[in-house]
């Protein structure tokens, strides 16, 4: 019996677009001291802190491969934290804050890592009742 371990492929993907919306421009606009310039994670704490944790999980989840059902919730985990630094970069992204004026292209890169994260764990899912159908087997 072969198991294709997509969803390590998906996370490892995930968390390197998250990684890079933790480092690089999310584009350009105000700062937190009032000066124009280019805008990071890093200005806005709360936001680099959930990329950072949710990077943390996401490459943790890569080797919880031998506890299908613990993997599967810290994905579920992950997804709700992408989430919300989704939901901060378009809090963050409204014209009356004015923090970021023009978007750069990392500032999308939450909405595939959730993607590649959601499609994990339906690998994930997949996996186990592929497991489950071996043992009815024996």
């Amino acid at each position: 019996m072969v198991i294709q371990r997509w969803q390590t492929v998906f996370l490892l993907i995930a968390a390197i677009c998250m990684a890079l919306v933790s480092f690089l421009s999310l584009g350009n606009g105000t700062l937190a001291c009032g000066d124009h310039g280019s805008v990071t994670a890093l200005n806005f704490q709360p936001l680099f802190i959930v990329n950072i944790l949710v990077t943390i999980l996401l490459i943790i989840d890569i080797f919880l491969y031998r506890n299908l059902g613990l993997q599967k919730k810290v994905a579920l985990i992950s997804v709700l934290l992408e989430l919300v630094s989704i939901i901060i970069i378009v809090i963050l992204m409204l014209p009356s804050l004015g923090y970021i004026l023009e978007m750069s292209w990392t500032a999308t890169l939450p909405v595939p890592a959730l993607i590649l994260t959601i499609l994990a764990r339906s690998r994930m899912a997949a996996d186990e009742r592929l497991l489950k159908s071996y043992d009815r087997l024996r």
